[in-house]
């Protein structure tokens, strides 16, 4: 007997965006579970590039990256593809609020979540993104 492949249906894409690759693997298996397709950019210039050609519905950005950083990152997805401008999810460290960060997450509106961070908070703060 010959068992149908059955199509797994993909219900988010998500953009991870983190210089620190084994994070980002990781960020993207916990987002697997939630029923997400992961595309992994390794800072800001690879971002644009990926969403040049794909389609996302949510953007986990690290703040603090080489070349192009979180912040440059968010003003360009703003003005290239403003659809996205309340769907980032910010993950930073205490070096991201030492930069002064911090005051530009908050006139973003978008939510932030701290390293090192439990599994469950960023979960919750993907799913309240999906609900926007």
């Amino acid at each position: 007997m010959v068992e149908e492949k059955r199509e797994k249906k993909v219900m988010h894409r998500v953009l991870v965006v983190d210089d620190d690759h084994d994070l980002a693997v990781l960020l993207g298996e916990v987002l697997t579970y939630e029923n997400c397709e992961v595309d992994i950019a390794g800072n800001g210039m690879e971002a644009m590039d990926c969403l040049r050609t794909g389609d996302y519905e949510a953007v986990l950005c690290d703040l603090m990256m080489p070349r192009v950083d979180g912040e440059a990152l968010y003003n360009d997805v703003v003005r290239d593809y403003p659809h996205l401008a309340d769907r980032f999810l910010f993950v930073t460290g205490q070096a991201s609020r030492k930069a002064g960060f911090s005051d530009f997450v908050l006139r973003t509106g978008n939510q932030v979540i701290e390293k090192p961070f439990d599994i469950q908070q960023l979960r919750l703060a993907i799913r309240e993104i999906f609900l926007r």
